[in-house]
């Protein structure tokens, strides 16, 4: 029988693991954290898983999250474009979910060892570990593991952030439509965004500033918050205050502060594509996938859910394979997995530039038609669609062909 091994815990290996599990594909685990240490520390991210993500979750029966306090069902996006602003909402469908790693990866790694599967704690030389296994998979993102695969120079646009980030969990702020996530796009400065989250004590909001470098958002991931909570808090006002003042009517001076001590994640990320696999010193190779392999910035919210989808497309050629898992087996293997990672890594990338006339127009489409605004929103759940409406002038003239568009205001 083959073995595979996997490095990480995140999301990825561990659905990658699941998934193997129930294929009956022997699998090891190899993870630098025990589960108290999953659950604890800083804030790791903040995800948004949407539908097709769950609907693999519930595959795996690790989908535990199925209630409102838990769920993002609405978005409302505010855009700033030149001396206007446009505005819309919409629905989710299903509603995306919204769970704390601090909570979901110890959930998936107990299910994982409730059902026989083996994971090992401890730092280990990657050479020991592939010894051990006919397949190395590595989906940890840690700098010594993202050393092993070089970057792809073909693949990667960016040399340096393209946002500089202060995303924290948050008590003390209420919501116009409950379990709504509201989003403000503002041009040249950047992003700020609040989104109802599951945290481990609770329903709690995550507030988060993408900003700019250099722009008026930057300041505020550069205050330390245990240091000085008062200058924090009262920054953080000050910019919802100029950029969000709807938002900013919404919060409870008395009760806004941040869920606990560290609970806030600044700094900024440089989108990169690595090699999608290496050789190593034993003559075999490991496959990387996760942080290991694509860093994106986190605006369109893919992160995860390109995690998973390539967590059980991997498995599904792990199990299909009729030859050894060898240096052909990993170059073809990543070719395919970036078939679909392309489009997600194309997408992200150019979000995070100035939005081009075509898609201003569809903004402007689905301010005045909700079905325009819920079928943009909803295509955050399946990316190859969203890149082919958004890439050129011609995809999104087809998308909005769809709805036969005509403006509510003229509709009898």
């Amino acid at each position: 029988m083959s073995s595979i091994g996997i490095v990480g815990t995140g999301i990825s290996g561990l659905q990658l693991a699941l998934r193997l599990q129930q294929l009956g594909i022997d699998v090891t685990v190899y993870s630098a954290q025990d589960p108290d240490q999953l659950a604890s520390g800083r804030p790791r991210n903040f995800p948004a898983r949407f539908g097709a993500t769950q609907q693999r979750e519930a595959q795996l029966g690790v989908f535990d999250w199925d209630f409102a306090d838990a769920q993002v069902h609405r978005w409302d996006v505010a855009i700033q474009a030149g001396p206007h602003e446009l505005t819309f909402s919409a629905d989710l469908r299903p509603p995306s979910s919204v769970v704390d790693f601090r909570v979901y990866l110890p959930h998936l790694c107990a299910k994982f060892v409730e059902r026989g599967g083996n994971v090992v704690v401890g730092e280990r030389p990657i050479t020991e570990l592939a010894a051990r296994h006919d397949l190395m998979v590595v989906a940890n993102g840690d700098r010594s593991m993202r050393e092993l695969f070089a970057r792809d120079e073909t693949r990667s646009v960016f040399d340096g952030p393209q946002r500089i980030l202060c995303s924290g969990l948050y008590f003390g702020i209420s919501e116009e439509t409950p379990h709504s996530l509201d989003l403000f796009l503002l041009a040249g400065v950047g992003e700020i965004l609040r989104m109802p989250f599951y945290s481990p004590q609770g329903r709690a909001d995550v507030l988060a500033f993408e900003a700019v470098p250099g722009g008026p958002l930057e300041a505020i991931s550069h205050v330390d918050s245990d240091a000085d909570p008062e200058a924090f808090y009262r920054d953080v006002l000050k910019l919802l205050g100029e950029f969000a003042p709807g938002l900013r009517e919404r919060i409870d001076t008395q009760a806004f502060s941040l869920i606990g001590p560290g609970e806030v994640a600044q700094g900024g990320i440089t989108p990169v594509v690595r090699q999608g696999w290496a050789s190593l010193p034993d003559g075999k190779s490991a496959l990387a996938i996760g942080d290991a392999w694509i860093t994106n910035d986190p605006l369109t919210a893919q992160g995860a859910n390109l995690g998973s989808y390539t967590a059980f497309e991997l498995a599904d050629l792990i199990s299909r394979a009729s030859g050894p898992y060898d240096e052909r087996f990993c170059r073809e293997t990543s070719e395919q997995l970036w078939a679909h990672a392309r489009d997600v890594v194309d997408w992200s990338a150019a979000f995070l530039g100035p939005p081009p006339p075509h898609v201003v127009g569809l903004f402007g489409k689905a301010a005045e038609d909700k079905r325009v605004a819920e079928a943009f929103v909803n295509n955050f759940n399946d990316p190859v669609t969203m890149w082919r409406t958004l890439s050129s002038p011609g995809g999104t003239e087809s998308f909005l062909a769809e709805f036969s568009y005509t403006s509510p205001a003229s509709t009898p």
